[in-house]
C-alpha cells in the first residue's frame, strides 16, 4: 500500500486567475523518500501544505495510508492526519529544552512510555548529551536534528520537510543530507521534502517529481530524470546541458556539430529528436577521426574540472556552442579544443 496518493489535485487562491497547482498526481510508497523539486513559486510548498492539511485543495483527492483525508466531500483536520512536519525555520520552542521539545509530540502517551520513546529517538538522531540544552545553545545542524527527532517521535505515517537544508552553509549541508537520510532510513519513515536544489535530490531522494507552474513535469529516480529528461526545462533544471536537434541515423544521431553515436535502441517512430548531452559526456582528445574541434570562447575553473565553452562548426558551417568538462590541468591556451563523445554515455532523448 502507498503511504501517500494524490489524485488530480488543483489549488487556486482567492483573488487569483491562475492555478497554483494544476492536475497534480503522485504516489509515494511506504518507506520511500520523495522530493518535490522546482524553482520558487512553482507550487511545491503549496502541495506540501495541502498534504499536511494547512491548505484546502480547490479540487482533487489526497489519501494517507489508503484513507481519504481531503476530497470534494471530506476534509480531515491537520492534527488527525498522522503527519510529522519539519519546518524550514525548525519551529522549536525556545523556552523548552531538547528533551522537552521532543517530548512535546508525545503528550498522548503515559510518562514512562513517553520517556522510553524520547530516549530511543534521541539515540537515533545522535542527540545524546544535548538533552538539557535550549535551542539558542545549538548549532544549525543540531537544531535540524532536534526538529526531525520531534517530528519522528510520535511515529507519524509520513514526515514532511519544507526546504530542510536552506538554512545551512555548504559544508554543514553535505553532512546533514547524509545524516537525515540515514535517520529516515533507520526509522523506516516515509518522507516527502520540497527543495529547489538538485544536489539535495541527488543525495537523498529515492524519487523526484519536477514541478513547474504547479504541474508535475516528470517523476522518477533522480539518476533517471537526470540522464533521460522528458523536456528541455527538466534537462536544464538538473544542471548545464547541451540541447541540440538530432536526426536519427544508423548507430546514432546527426547533429549540428556532427555525428553522435548511441548504442541504445533508437525510437523507430521518430526521425528527429531533441538531445540533452551533459558536459561530462564529452572528453578532451587529440586531432583524430571522429573528434570535434571547437574555438574556445571561455573557460572557468570549477575545482574538480574546467568548464570549457567551445564554438563548433557543423557540417553546414554554422557555429554551435558546446559546453564540455576537462581535467583541471588541461591545456586550453591554444584557443582550440579537440574533444570526443564518450562511448560509455548516452544522450537524453526528447521528442
Amino acid at each position: 500500500m502507498n503511504t501517500l496518493e494524490i489524485k488530480n489535485l488543483h489549488k487556486k487562491f482567492p483573488g487569483t486567475q491562475a492555478y497554483a497547482v494544476r492536475d497534480f498526481s503522485l504516489e509515494v510508497a511506504r518507506g520511500e523518500i520523495m522530493a518535490l523539486l522546482g524553482e520558487s513559486g512553482c507550487g511545491k510548498t503549496t502541495i506540501l501544505r495541502m498534504i499536511a492539511g494547512f491548505e484546502t485543495p480547490t479540487r482533487g483527492e489526497i489519501l494517507l495510508n489508503g484513507e481519504v483525508v481531503s476530497s470534494d466531500r471530506l476534509f480531515v483536520e491537520p492534527g488527525k492526519r498522522g503527519v510529522g512536519i519539519v519546518f524550514q525555520d525548525y519551529a522549536l520552542f525556545p523556552h523548552k529544552t531538547v528533551w522537552e521539545n521532543i517530548c512535546f509530540g508525545l503528550f498522548r502517551h503515559g510518562r514512562e512510555e513517553r520517556s522510553e520513546k524520547a530516549v530511543a529517538i534521541i539515540q537515533l538522531a545522535g542527540l545524546q548529551g544535548l538533552e538539557q540544552r535550549y535551542p539558542h545553545q545549538l548549532s544549525g545542524g543540531q537544531k535540524q536534528r532536534v526538529a526531525l527527532a520531534r517530528a519522528l517521535a510520535p511515529e507519524p505515517g509520513i514526515i514532511l520537510f519544507d526546504e530542510p537544508f536552506s538554512n545551512l552553509d555548504s559544508m554543514r549541508k553535505t553532512q546533514m543530507r547524509e545524516d537525515i537520510r540515514d535517520i529516515i532510513r533507520k526509522s523506516g519513515a516515509t518522507a516527502v521534502f520540497v527543495t529547489h536544489d538538485t544536489r539535495d535530490v541527488l543525495a537523498i531522494a529515492d524519487r523526484v517529481a519536477v514541478i513547474r507552474d504547479g504541474v508535475n513535469l516528470q517523476t522518477g529516480p533522480p539518476g533517471e530524470v537526470y540522464a533521460h529528461p522528458t523536456n528541455p526545462y527538466v534537462a536544464r533544471f538538473f544542471g548545464k546541458t547541451n540541447l541540440m536537434r538530432g536526426v536519427i541515423a544508423e548507430g546514432g544521431y546527426q547533429t549540428p556539430i556532427g555525428f553522435i553515436p548511441a548504442d541504445l535502441p533508437l525510437p523507430a517512430s521518430m526521425k528527429e529528436v531533441m538531445l540533452s548531452i551533459r558536459p561530462g559526456h564529452f572528453e578532451p582528445a587529440g586531432e583524430e577521426e571522429g573528434c570535434f574541434c571547437g574555438r574556445i570562447k571561455r573557460r572557468s575553473f570549477l575545482g574538480e574540472y574546467l568548464e570549457v565553452v567551445c564554438a563548433v562548426k557543423g557540417p553546414g558551417g554554422q557555429e554551435t556552442e558546446v559546453v564540455i568538462h576537462a581535467p583541471p590541468g588541461h591545456d586550453c591556451d591554444s584557443g582550440i579544443c579537440h574533444f570526443r563523445y564518450r562511448g560509455d554515455r548516452h544522450p537524453g532523448v526528447m521528442g
